[in-house]
This record gives structure tokens, C-alpha cells and sequence, in this order.
């Protein structure tokens, strides 16, 4: 009877998740008709949840009428959810090192089944004019996810990698892998460079003491302020931190960080 009961679970707590899942894909707050349709719920039956979610603190009525956003229970949730993961102090030390040492932006990712997502930052003295921010990131064309590509079995990625690369051709997600293992196994690192919008990455892995990425510490920057040459001093103080974290958390050094 208790497996049936557990299988069976809360509806009602399924639907709020459904709810904040939506308000969490938006950047600014939402009217309550976008949250419905993106909840795939009516909007009386959104407006039902909402008084609850607002009641908790895990929803925020916005300034403008009849918009919602995040509210501060959430963050509160989210903080501790990072807070706990395994290394997170060890390696938002070093990213606030890392930006001391480069005055590039440096900021630290990690895996989730939505995705990488951007767990702390520290912005450089020069900006790009791509903005950092905390929360899922792209996969394709940041650093850090072109090193998930890498590490990550390709039934963990590809999904993402076709949601972010609409009308690719066949054969397109084999190739960004390889490029991106290829660049991971001889440099020790990946980068992306996007000339045109004047944004530059590098994503160096920290490993666990499985010998999995755990995850992804990055330099942030604008081609004239970032170099990414492998025997740069920016490369060379990102893989110095990469590999601190990993023997931090029992990892082993690969001998292109170590």
C-alpha cells in the first residue's frame, strides 16, 4: 500500500511546480495569462495557485498589475540548494580568486537536468556586452556548456543541444561534440568566441573524486581584454584554480590542469 500511496503522489504540488518552473524560464515577471498558458493550466485555476504561492512567499506580486515573478521563499530555496551542494564553498572561493588574479569575469557551473546552470559570478573590471548572470545558461555557445558537451554522455545533451540548434544538419551535434572533446583532451579547456557580439569564454572542468565533472569554472570577457591562449596568463591562473578545486573535493588533476 505505502508504494502505491508514494507512486500516486500530490497533484496539487506537481501543478505549483508546474507554476514556478514557468515563472523561472522568465527573466522579468510574467501576467498571469502567460503563466497559465505556459503552466498548461486555465487562468482561474492559475489564480488559485497563485493565492497560495503569493501567501508562502514562493510567488511576488510585480509593481505592474496582474504580474508575478519569483518571490523571495524561492530564493531562499534556491540559496540553500546551492549552499548544499558538494564543493560549492571551495569553488566560489575560487572564483572570487580567479577574478582577482585575471580582473576577468569568472563564474562557476554546474549540471542539472535543465541544463548548466550559473551558480555564482564575480564580474570583470571590463564588461562584455553578453551580461553574466546566475540560472541555466546556453549549452551551445558558452564555454562552460561546450565542456559539458564534452564530458556528458551525448543522451544527457542532445535535446538541449537540438532546442538551441533548430534546422541543424544531420550530423551537427556528432561534430560539436567532437570539436569540443578534441579541444577538452589537447588543451585541457574549452572556449568559445563570439567576435560579433564581442564575447569570449573559457571553461576549465573540476573534477570529482569519481573522476565525473562536477563542475565548470570559467573566464568571462571581451576579445580585447581576454586571452585565450593556452600559455596564457588567464588560462593559465583558470586551470590553476580548476585543478585546486578538484584536489579540494578528492578529485584527480588531469595533467593539462595540474
Amino acid at each position: 500500500m505505502t508504494n502505491v500511496t508514494a507512486r500516486r503522489g500530490i497533484q496539487s504540488v506537481e501543478i505549483a511546480f508546474r507554476i514556478l518552473s514557468a515563472l523561472q524560464t522568465s527573466v522579468r515577471a510574467l501576467p498571469l495569462k502567460d503563466i497559465a498558458t505556459l503552466s498548461e493550466l486555465s487562468p482561474s485555476a492559475t489564480s488559485n495557485y497563485m493565492i497560495s504561492l503569493v501567501r508562502t512567499g514562493l510567488v511576488s506580486a510585480d509593481e505592474k498589475p496582474g504580474c508575478y515573478k519569483l518571490g523571495p521563499a524561492s530564493l531562499a530555496l534556491g540559496m540553500s540548494a546551492i549552499a548544499q551542494l558538494d564543493g560549492f564553498d571551495i569553488v566560489r572561493r575560487e572564483v572570487i580568486a580567479l577574478r582577482d588574479a585575471t580582473l576577468s569575469g569568472a563564474a562557476v557551473t554546474a549540471w542539472t537536468d535543465d541544463g548548466p546552470v550559473s551558480l555564482f559570478k564575480q564580474e570583470g573590471e571590463t564588461r562584455s556586452i553578453l551580461e553574466m548572470r546566475t540560472g541555466l545558461i546556453p549549452l551551445v555557445t558558452t564555454a562552460a556548456g561546450k565542456l559539458f558537451i564534452a564530458c556528458l554522455q551525448p543522451g544527457r545533451t542532445d535535446e538541449l543541444i537540438a532546442r538551441e540548434m533548430p534546422g541543424a544538419r544531420e550530423g551537427s551535434q556528432a561534430a560539436l561534440r567532437e570539436e569540443a572533446s578534441a579541444e577538452l583532451r589537447n588543451c585541457g579547456f574549452t572556449t568559445v568566441h563570439r567576435g560579433d557580439l564581442g564575447y569570449v569564454s573559457v571553461a576549465a572542468p573540476i573534477w570529482n573524486r569519481d573522476g565525473n565533472l562536477q563542475f565548470a569554472i570559467s573566464l568571462i570577457g571581451t576579445p580585447a581584454t581576454l586571452n585565450t591562449d593556452i600559455h596564457g596568463t588567464a588560462v593559465e591562473a583558470l586551470l590553476a584554480s580548476a585543478a585546486r578545486a578538484t584536489v579540494a573535493l578528492g578529485g584527480k588533476a588531469s595533467s593539462k590542469t595540474a
